[in-house]
């Protein structure tokens, strides 16, 4: 006899092998390994029928194996392990065959459970109307689902810690669907803290992640994304698909959507390595989500049609339904007859409230209802949101702004423009505290694709009046810029990938035949550092009014300047100048020429920069004075503007260098996020306290250094700069030199970086440093180059240090000379020091030098100077270097 068996009455014995192939299925299962599962727990039942161990009444309770885990405290008997086999691979089946053969076997344990000892009955009968319920809900049959969840509760407290776990998951996932954002939260929390105590690392991983999950439902993305960091740090061997599934959808709210899909394709990939089908259709499913967001509308298309494909045969209706649902939105945004996706999408509303899943009825309603308004059928478009749940509410951050979208318009189609303005108040309000709720520069940037459509109706609702139209302008970008109130919390493991980061970046650098073999290894480390950023806590969400236009116009005049915002509208870009008390709107005709004559003029200023000197430069300097001239008479001279300069741009055109232009060679101009944050950011500061940091490779930059600190008395740098020189530096004092190379990234602006002695120092890198100085000048290549991410915001070093809350930056958008920065720079300080604010000094300085793209610097922000009641010289004495 075995070791740990009884014999039954009629001699068919339990082999012992059962209990091990039932625990390697179930740990298949976690891992995420359906494919294993499947075969290890088939292969359990064949031992349970060649044992003879079947399901005749006379055998049951007789011959135990007493190592298989029970749920009844003691020894499991035959039945019980039989039951508990079926429900472990109604799991691993799901993925592969789809809900309906899991289903099938669960039904068979169901009906097994019923004829089990007291002892376990309850508790294995509550198990199985929990898989049922789990079932059911990955189906997309939300009510009979719910309805199996109740029954299972009555056997709730009979289980063990890993059964009552499942349950709790469950009851979570259901709830998430409902949507209860609130309630899942409960149901993830207790279910995390129950791993956690009886030492399931799997558990407790999937328990955090869901819990990240039910805070993004409820609006909170920053602690999404920090409990699934937490949850992804955890120990343990676990197919990744569902976790980078689930923070991929954090990110595509969030707005980040490059990184989103790109995430959702290796999802994909694991998800079909692993077998597990079903999780791969609602991956792609996702994904054509996220191409629609980037504006491939043809691309989502296709990829919807994968996810259909891929979910095809395998049980899920309600995911071919969401499938369908995706397609037909990506269907209406390549310009398919909008009546015909309303009418689809009616039907498929009907066919998801028959099915219990009323969260996807509601948008396939206000899908329906867009479409309907494209159409000007408006009072249909809000028939339909009336026969859903309070979409402005509830639901994602882009639920409520599309809903909102549709009833301003309607309100609009109607006359009533006050209705539709506070729906467009109300949009506002929401995106302001969405943003408030993230220290995260890129996060807080891409939320922003969330209000394009509501800002450009914003601007429609403002009529003709030009100052109505600047006001409708202005809100959205003041919510845009907003500085966040609370620094990220410090976060040692973050400090130290982006350490790692850093010295990779160098090696890479170094040593460009291993720059390939390091390059997976860098972009793994770029994603963590960047998901560390996107989970940053932020700000209180105070919300602060817009500087009043008759505040904007004060400060103009004060300064004999003129303001400028730049607005792309139904692909034309337009002007509102304010002139004194004057300000009038300019047509300034199609965006994309301008676009096309600023990408030009960037190209041949990357030439000069290169040519130096030689028999070409006469040839690029002729084609750079032809760009330079296009982009004025396209964007400037139709306004009529001269003197000093004040531009808030579209993101387009944030990287222009506006001192290259003919008409403003040698005039003060300054950049600007938005007219009102140019106000509101003014500086004047007495004696400022200056640091400068030279960085390796220039071989100016100690001669630059030395020279900008004896204007300001201080002493010259000793060594090169590190990174956390650069810190030190931003907290020390009021003003920062740095004179390095730089490089944007176009693809990830996010690690736009200085390069110091250390490495890079990353944007990144200072979105966590205590920050003091209020004038920052980058004499760095590229370091005001900006990649737009979303609605009005850019991002970039010297957009990425004003979002953070410096209110003045100089730095040029393109490549210069080192030579001309070395003989700029210290001209520009010493006018700055004799009292000249930056666009002054700036310009003053650009004029006196006779040197290649000396005109290339910008002045960003917001006025700052030096007030002239400081020491009698205007000077500190001298301090260390940091």
């Amino acid at each position: 006899m075995t070791s740990g068996t009884r014999t039954s009455q009629v001699g068919a014995p339990v082999p012992p092998g059962v209990t091990e192939l039932f625990e390697r299925g179930r740990q298949a299962n976690s891992a995420g390994r359906p494919a294993l599962g499947e075969r290890l727990l088939r292969q359990a039942l064949s031992e349970l029928d060649h044992a003879g161990v079947r399901d005749r009444p006379e055998v049951v309770g007789l011959r135990v194996d007493e190592h298989f885990p029970s749920v009844g405290g003691g020894p499991a008997d035959a039945l019980e392990a039989r039951v508990r086999v079926l429900l472990s691979l109604s799991t691993a089946v799901v993925d592969g065959g789809g809900p309906a053969p899991a289903v099938r076997l669960a039904h068979q344990a169901l009906a097994r459970a019923g004829r089990t000892a007291e002892r376990v009955r309850p508790a294995l009968v509550a198990l199985c109307h929990a898989q049922l319920a789990t079932l059911h809900g990955r189906a997309g049959r939300l009510r009979t689902a719910l309805a199996e969840l109740d029954l299972a509760a009555a056997g709730r407290d009979r289980l063990g810690p890993r059964e009552k776990f499942g349950l709790l998951l469950s009851s979570g996932a259901l709830r998430m669907e409902v949507p209860d954002a609130g309630g899942a939260a409960a149901e993830f929390a207790a279910a995390a803290q129950l791993a956690a105590e009886h030492g399931l690392p799997a558990q407790e991983f999937m328990a955090l992640h869901n819990l990240g999950s039910a805070a993004a439902l409820e609006g909170d993305l920053p602690k999404a994304l920090s409990l699934m960091l937490e949850a992804d740090r955890l120990p343990t061997d676990v197919s990744r698909a569902v976790a980078w599934h689930g923070r991929a959808l954090v990110l595509l709210e969030a707005g980040l959507v490059t990184e989103a899909v790109e995430l959702l394709e290796r999802a994909t990939a694991e998800a079909l390595e692993d077998g597990q089908r079903l999780e791969a259709g609602h991956c792609l499913n996702d994904q054509a989500l996220g191409e629609l967001v980037l504006g491939e509308p043809e691309a989502a298309v296709a990829t919807a049609g994968r996810a259909a494909q891929t979910l095809a045969g395998g049980g899920a209706p309600g995911l071919r339904r969401r499938a369908s649902l995706v397609e037909l939105t990506a269907r209406l945004r390549t310009g398919s007859a909008p009546g015909r996706v309303a009418s689809r999408c009616v039907r498929l509303a009907e066919e998801f409230d028959r099915d219990g899943d009323n969260v996807a009825a509601d948008l396939a309603r206000l899908l329906a209802a867009e479409a309907l308004t494209a159409q000007g059928r408006h009072t249909e478009a809000v028939g339909l949101l009336d026969a859903s749940a309070e979409l402005t509410r509830v639901g994602s951050l882009s639920t409520r702004m599309r809903t909102r979208a549709v009833l301003a318009a309607a309100d609009r189609s109607r006359g009533d423009v006050a209705a539709a303005r506070r729906h467009v108040r109300a949009a506002l309000r929401d995106l302001s505290a969405a943003l408030s709720a993230s220290a995260s520069l890129e996060l807080r940037s891409v939320t922003l694709t969330h209000a394009t459509g509501l800002s450009r109706l914003d601007l429609e609702l403002a009529g003709e009046n030009p100052a109505a139209r600047l006001r409708a302008v202005e809100r959205w970008r003041e919510v845009a810029w907003r500085v966040p109130e609370v620094r990220p919390p410090a976060d040692p493991e973050l400090a130290r990938r982006v350490t790692n980061l850093r010295h990779l970046r160098q090696q890479a650098r170094e040593d460009p035949q291993q720059a390939g073999r390091l390059r997976e290894r860098l972009r793994s480390l770029e994603r963590q550092v960047a998901a560390a950023s996107w989970a940053a806590a932020g700000g209180s969400g105070t919300e602060r009014a817009p500087v009043p236009l008759a505040r904007v116009r004060e400060a103009l005049a004060a300064r004999a300047a003129t303001g400028v915002g730049l607005v792309e509208h139904r692909s034309h870009l337009a002007a509102v100048v304010v002139l004194r008390r004057r300000t009038r709107w300019v047509d300034l005709g199609p965006a994309a020429p301008v676009r096309e004559a600023v990408q030009r003029l960037a190209a041949d200023l990357e030439a000069r920069a290169r040519v130096g000197t030689g028999p070409m430069v006469s040839a690029v300097d002729a084609a750079l004075r032809a760009s330079a001239r296009a982009v004025d008479d396209l964007l400037l001279r139709p306004l009529g503007v001269d003197g000093r300069l004040v531009v808030a741009p579209v993101p387009a055109l944030a990287g222009l260098a506006w001192g290259v232009l003919p008409s403003r060679a040698g005039l003060p101009t300054t950049v600007a996020p938005s007219l009102g944050t140019w106000v509101r950011g003014t500086r004047s500061v007495s004696a400022p306290r200056a640091q400068v940091i030279a960085g390796p490779g220039l071989p100016g930059a100690r001669e630059e250094c030395a020279a900008v600190g004896a204007v300001w008395g201080t002493l010259p740098p000793t060594a090169l700069a590190r990174a956390e020189d650069l810190a030190r530096s931003l907290s020390r004092g009021d003003l920062t030199h740095v004179a390095a190379h730089g490089s944007h990234r176009s693809d990830s602006p996010l690690f736009s970086s200085l390069w110091l002695e250390d490495g890079p120092a990353f944007l990144a890198d200072l979105e966590r440093v205590e920050r003091t100085a209020s004038h920052v000048v980058v004499s760095a290549c590229e370091a005001g180059r900006a990649h737009a991410r979303g609605g009005d915001a850019s991002l970039g070093l010297a957009s990425g240090l004003l979002a953070l809350g410096v209110p003045s930056v100089v730095a040029s958008p393109c490549r210069v000379p080192d030579s001309t920065a070395a003989a700029l720079m210290p001209r520009y300080h010493r006018l700055l020091a004799d009292g000249h604010e930056v666009d002054e000094a700036l310009a003053l300085a650009a004029s006196s030098c006779d040197l290649p793209l000396a005109g290339a610097f910008v002045a960003w922000g917001s006025p700052w100077s030096v007030r002239p009641d400081g020491p009698e010289d205007g000077r500190r004495p001298p301090v260390a270097h940091p």
